[in-house]
């Protein structure tokens, strides 16, 4: 393989591996995968329940008295939604809280040689050639798949924040409002 043809495919290689990265880093698919962790131990852990109540008296919002709070934890653990971001950007703000945030890490792929070729084009035979040029570049991150191709790596300082905005929590309580108001 021509240094030229390696490059051409390195390039291609790189373009489909970043794409797996997007997908696992903004993608809203890939962020509901991690929705179900903010009960798994970061609420309880993290104090969820008094940060919250913390956060919503600093954005002066008051609850009626007999607020169900056990029910409405839930509502937040069920109903969060998931934004993309950095390990930087995971803090409340005044407009919404965070339940926590999930570090992405290593983003890990597989390619095994039919679907490389498939992906690149090219025959499984090109492929493997391919294949043991790249292990040795420091372009990428790859560890051999006991000759069927490789598993690839990247990592990345990207999270999924569980939050819910500042509307989302007045909403909930002023429907509980009602509700007390009507019974």
């Amino acid at each position: 393989m021509t240094k030229q043809r390696y490059n051409e495919l390195s390039d291609q290689f790189a373009s489909l591996i970043d794409g797996r990265v997007e997908y696992e880093t903004t993608h809203a698919d890939a962020g509901d995968g991690y929705a179900h962790l903010a009960r798994q131990g970061g609420w309880q852990h993290g104090n969820g329940l008094d940060r919250l109540k913390e956060w919503m008296s600093e954005n002066e919002i008051d609850v009626p008295n007999g607020f169900d709070w056990e029910s409405f934890e839930d509502q937040v653990l069920d109903w969060h939604e998931m934004e993309p971001g950095h390990i930087f950007s995971g803090e409340s703000d005044s407009s919404r809280f965070v339940v926590d945030s999930y570090a992405v890490g290593e983003v890990e792929d597989q390619y095994c040689l039919s679907d490389l070729s498939m992906f690149l084009e090219i025959s499984e035979e090109e492929a493997g050639e391919f294949l043991e040029l790249a292990m040795d570049d420091n372009r990428f991150c790859l560890r051999d798949n006991y000759g069927d191709g490789v598993f690839s790596y990247v990592n990345t300082d990207s999270v999924w924040i569980a939050c819910v905005s500042k509307e989302w929590i007045i909403e909930r309580i002023d429907w509980a409002r009602e509700e007390l108001e009507q019974n």
